[in-house]
């Protein structure tokens, strides 16, 4: 190939060869001139910020969306993988009635849980395994706690608030209520409520403490009857430690007594005696649903016992009953315990702390002799029996094949000459439970 000063043929022409262009070719070194001119970074140090031009069109999009999200959500129009980044960058300081309505990732909700309140200790289990509904749980709580009417909060701002979440508020728990507002309004706005738990105290009052801080008052026994009746989904009812008294009670009657629904009812830690026992007796009558009734540490007498007794021998329904640290004394005990040799439903039973004896244990023997008895779990724990009484209350186990867990400690009375009796009815007790395991 013919060549001229070093260069290939087509050097001299408008057109250069490609091996030219090579050689020609130089590496631009970049020089500090000025502090204007681009410096390029050290090893290690801060990468060139990204060029917008370079920036993919759905990325725009989705930047787009998020920094408007408050005011313009979307849902629908936007294609699953692309909501799932959107939802990613959201903050979780946005107003809960918008994302209630718009976003369904859960973990977003994760992410309010943790980040903005810090709640640590999720209890997730309790709030139907899912993040939404633990976070518009916790969140109504917390709001109807922190409203105070005399501090000038609206209710209408509350209201729309329990609108915003209506569908993820399945148990509502109130440990706190110092506006006492009439809390009817609040549940003819969620239509899923299942439990409702209610306590009328003060957290954390110090040196402020007010004994009338504490406790239910006459408005808000009629605001919860009104309640039970409005109320068509709610199941299970817990009032513990609302200073109950039988006053009390027998405006909630009102509104218990019209309701179908609810299967579980605690009364505990009140101050219910013996006429409030006689007017819940009315609801173990022939229409009776309810399975589950806790009325310990309350201020129940023999006459009580009695009351209970009479609604047992028809009752179809009651599997629970806890009756613990009351006052039934011997007596109030053995008529309870006739009137459940006629029930063939009930099957967990706690008398414990009720100074029961000897005529209780002779009616508790009947009931274990009934062939057809369900009675499974019995507390007797904390009461005046001897050994005598649990000598003969094993020879009344002996062909029992139902009974699986029974407590007799804490019984002063009982001595080491029963401790024989005691390991029969440990080992009688634990066959049952294995046969019904099997």
């Amino acid at each position: 190939m013919a060549m001229r000063m070093g260069m290939s043929v087509g050097s001299t022409t408008d057109a250069s060869s490609l091996s030219d262009q090579v050689k020609r070719y130089k590496l631009r070194e970049f020089k500090e001139t000025d502090a204007g001119d681009y410096q390029q970074p050290p090893k290690g140090g801060p990468e060139r910020p990204p060029n917008p031009a370079h920036e993919a069109l759905t990325d725009k999009c989705i930047k787009v969306v998020v920094d408007n999200f408050a005011e313009r959500p979307v849902h629908e129009a936007v294609p699953a993988k692309h909501m799932r980044e959107i939802t990613a960058r959201l903050p979780v300081d946005m107003d809960p009635t918008v994302t209630a309505v718009y976003v369904f990732d859960e973990n977003y909700w994760k992410r309010c849980c943790i980040e903005r309140f810090g709640w640590q200790n999720c209890q997730i289990v309790e709030h139907g395994l899912t993040w939404k509904q633990l976070f518009f749980e916790t969140y109504l709580q917390e709001r109807l706690e922190g409203h105070e009417a005399e501090a000038g909060d609206d209710l209408t701002d509350l209201l729309e608030c329990v609108t915003a979440c209506q569908d993820y508020i399945f148990t509502l728990t109130i440990r706190e209520l110092r506006s006492h507002l009439d809390i009817e309004q609040v549940c003819q706005l969620l239509p899923n409520l299942t439990k409702l738990d209610m306590t009328y105290g003060i957290k954390k009052c110090g040196m402020e403490y007010v004994r009338m801080m504490f406790g239910m008052k006459i408005s808000d026994s009629n605001c919860l009857a009104r309640c039970f009746t409005s109320a068509p989904n709610l199941t299970t009812v817990v009032l513990s430690s609302n200073l109950i008294d039988d006053d009390l009670l027998r405006m909630l009657m009102t509104g218990l007594i019209k309701n179908d629904s609810i299967t579980h009812l605690d009364m505990s830690h009140n101050k219910i005696t013996n006429h409030g026992v006689r007017l819940l007796s009315k609801l173990l009558g022939a229409q009776s649903v309810l399975t589950s009734l806790n009325l310990s540490d309350n201020q129940i007498h023999a006459e009580g016992g009695r009351y209970l007794g009479r609604g047992l021998r028809t009752n179809d329904t009651l599997i629970d009953l806890n009756l613990r640290l009351n006052r039934l004394t011997d007596d109030g005990g053995r008529m309870l315990l006739e009137g459940l040799r006629q029930n063939n439903t009930l099957m967990r039973l706690n008398l414990s702390s009720n100074s029961l004896g000897s005529e209780t244990t002779g009616a508790l023997m009947s009931v274990f002799q009934e062939p057809d008895s369900p009675l499974c779990t019995v507390d007797m724990s904390c009461n005046n029996m001897n050994s005598i009484d649990v000598i003969s209350l094993h020879s009344s186990l002996e062909n029992n094949r139902a009974l699986t867990s029974i407590d007799l400690r804490m019984n002063p009375e009982v001595g080491t000459d029963a401790d024989e009796a005691l390991d029969s009815i440990h080992d009688i007790v634990h066959a049952n439970e294995l046969d019904v395991r099997n």
